[in-house]
């Protein structure tokens, strides 16, 4: 998918901020409907490389976080993947399972606690999914380090700012459904 074909959708939550002028100031509708776009693109992006590896997208999310992980250098337990996925430990051990058969991952116990559990990268996960993920890192990189130092602040402000509004938005009870 193109960047311009993902914004042609992008008016269905925000509208467009000045039909049928050619030339505006970006007002903040415009800024939605980009993010809108990106959103669009990253997802199509995130079905390729699901494709591509052959895994759903609930396992994607789980390499990515493990990826992130593993590049500190620590471990990961099943508990931990859990929490960041958001999912129950039976969907873990699921998940557990299908990249550990894919050879995404291993399972090895702990060296301290031998009842618990460490997931540690299999011979896929070094190869095959870093190359498939150096793809969009490469590009999405370039695209922040084009940044001047004060576009990058205003940048940062802003979708820290967004962040916060969607979570709070997640802790509030809706009022609008079935009142």
């Amino acid at each position: 998918m193109k960047p311009s074909d993902a914004g042609q959708g992008a008016g269905y939550w925000y509208p467009p901020a000045t039909e049928g002028a050619t030339h505006h100031a970006a007002t903040g509708i415009d800024v939605l409907n980009a993010l809108r776009a990106y959103r669009t693109v990253e997802s199509g992006l995130r079905r390729a490389l699901s494709q591509r590896l052959s895994i759903n997208d609930t396992d994607l999310g789980a390499l990515r976080h493990l990826l992130g992980v593993w590049q500190k250098d620590e471990g990961a337990s099943p508990k931990e993947l859990a929490l960041a996925l958001g999912i129950s430990s039976a969907s873990t051990t699921l998940v557990i399972d299908r990249l550990e058969k894919a050879g995404f991952i291993r399972r090895r116990r702990h060296p301290v606690d031998r009842r618990a559990v460490i997931l540690e990268p299999g011979d896929r996960a070094t190869d095959e999914f870093r190359s498939a993920f150096d793809i969009e890192k490469r590009g999405v990189l370039a695209a922040a380090d084009g940044l001047t130092a004060e576009e990058t602040e205003t940048v940062t402000r802003f979708l820290r700012s967004m962040e916060q509004a969607i979570a709070d938005a997640v802790r509030q009870p809706d009022h609008t459904l079935g009142s």
